[in-house]
């Protein structure tokens, strides 16, 4: 998902794809601190037509980090409602209950918002901030929403600026030509991230992968990754803690704190940097290659100096994530064998025990050109919500496939969510049975070298599979994740 699975997805991310949950991602957390009360809001005024006269001024918002919970595609990402052209634009999966979050980069006096919709704008929604030490207010909010542009008059001390969408005026998505802050503050742009695919807070559209494995042929002998590198900081977190343990993470209020309370040894963001996120001592930062247009140079060389691992491309095989043919992505091999030390294979959305599918076909054409491929990539989502059942079915889908290449195996994208009917989330009970049991499993299996839970952020307003609310606090499962040694 990316990064469509504030899903994904799942989560992408975002944020080159959709976290949907999915991932476009896929796509929370935040440290619990001192409260710090928002402005109150004096007011919301509403105009639809032409920017206001104050517009030439520089957005406190233009050129900085932004994340949502889902793209449309690569070209319709987060980051086009804050370049400051009029001509790109965001646009969400096509589903209700999708957020939008621009990052100030520091607390701001903010006194105005621009929105400027494309046609598919949404009716219902809601503009909420954050300082980053608690949760989310509400300083603007409507059901009659009218599109067009529309400016509101708001009065709040924030650094996270928050569109939440509830209702879509059309079939499709919601689109963003632009996501303009104003007030008192800094405008120069913090250095800006790679898109990165946060997990959707709104619901998934990413199907679930088969827990109907193929039986697949013995194929060759396993290579087996380079050891990790020796962190060069003593760990701050128990000793005993699994090495195999990690976390999809995204960019939110407190994600930093989150992440070293969530006692993960490694993480990853869907991108080649961790820009807004302190590795904790001891923790291993992971770099993605997303998608074809993340193969650039400067990226590839971030991605060799945040070695040795590399994650290949996220989801080719889904169009609202990287999207990419097997052909394409043989061409591009390369030059990610090039950055990575120990490369993992694109990991694939479902499929990847079946004969003649996505991955096999990579697999194959890798074979034939004598490419590099150290591990495999998977990401695997359930829909059956008995911990016996659902721990089972991964366990089958995961053993099929190493059956199949004979390679280590990385679990980067996994949780409870069924897309068979729209999107359905177990209990946050049966969420964290099955986080302590899967783990289990997961460690007991020699050639599962390591695994990400999707992820790091939970939604504050409806069942999600996130660990940590935007307060700081654990869910049932990110406490049940805390516990995994």
């Amino acid at each position: 998902m990316s990064p469509t699975k504030d899903l994904i997805p799942i989560m992408s991310a975002t944020v080159p794809h959709g976290i949907t949950a999915g991932r476009t991602a896929r796509r929370r957390l935040r440290p619990v601190a001192s409260a710090v009360t928002l402005a109150a809001v004096l007011g919301a005024s509403l105009v639809n037509g032409a920017l206001p006269a104050g517009a030439a001024e520089a957005p406190l918002s233009q050129g900085r980090t932004v994340t949502a919970s889902s793209s449309e595609g690569t070209a319709l990402s987060p980051a086009a409602a804050v370049d400051g052209k009029s001509g790109t634009r965001w646009s969400s999966a096509f589903s209700d209950k999708q957020w939008l979050r621009v990052d100030l980069g520091e607390v701001a006096e903010i006194d105005r918002i621009v929105l400027n919709w494309e046609r598919a704008y949404a009716t219902a929604f809601r503009v909420q901030t954050s300082t980053g030490s608690g949760g989310w207010k509400t300083v603007y909010s409507t059901t009659a929403g009218k599109g067009g542009v529309q400016t509101l008059d708001v009065s709040a001390s924030a650094r996270y600026v928050r569109l939440y969408s509830t209702k879509r005026a059309t079939r499709y998505g919601v689109s963003l030509w632009e996501f303009q802050v104003f007030g008192e503050g800094s405008a120069t742009p913090a250095p800006s991230a790679t898109p990165t695919r946060p997990a959707p807070s709104s619901s998934p559209s990413k199907p679930a992968p088969s827990t109907t494995p193929t039986k697949p042929a013995p194929s060759t002998t396993p290579t087996k990754p380079a050891p990790s590198a020796s962190p060069s900081k003593t760990p701050t977190k128990p000793s005993a803690a699994s090495a195999k343990k990690g976390v999809g993470v995204w960019q939110m209020p407190g994600v930093s704190t989150a992440l070293a309370n969530s006692k993960a040894s490694w993480y990853y963001t869907w991108a080649v940097n961790h820009n807004g996120v302190t590795t904790p001592a001891g923790t291993q930062f992971v770099p993605m290659i997303w998608g074809a247009a993340s193969v650039t140079e400067a990226n590839l060389a971030q991605a060799k100096a945040a070695g040795p691992y590399l994650l290949g491309f996220n989801e080719p095989d889904f169009a609202e994530q990287s999207n990419m043919s097997v052909d394409q992505a043989l061409s591009l091999w390369p030059k990610l064998m090039n950055a990575g030390k120990v490369l993992g294979s694109p990991a694939v959305a479902w499929g990847g025990d079946r004969a003649g599918g996505w991955l096999d076909r990579f697999m194959t054409g890798a074979a034939e050109r004598n490419y590099r491929v150290d591990f495999i990539t998977l990401h695997w989502y359930g829909g059956d919500f008995r911990t016996e059942a659902a721990v089972g079915q991964l366990k089958s889908y995961i053993q099929n496939v190493y059956n199949r290449y004979r390679k280590p195996i990385w679990l980067t994208e996994y949780a409870l969510i069924d897309f068979s009917n729209g999107v359905r989330f177990p209990t946050e009970a049966q969420q964290a049975a099955f986080v302590t049991a899967s783990a289990e499993m997961l460690e007991s299996l020699p050639y599962v070298q390591r695994y990400a839970w999707f992820g790091l952020g939970a939604d504050d307003d409806k069942p999600s599979s996130g660990l940590f609310h935007s307060d700081g606090s654990a869910t049932p499962a990110g406490r049940a994740f805390q516990a995994i040694h």
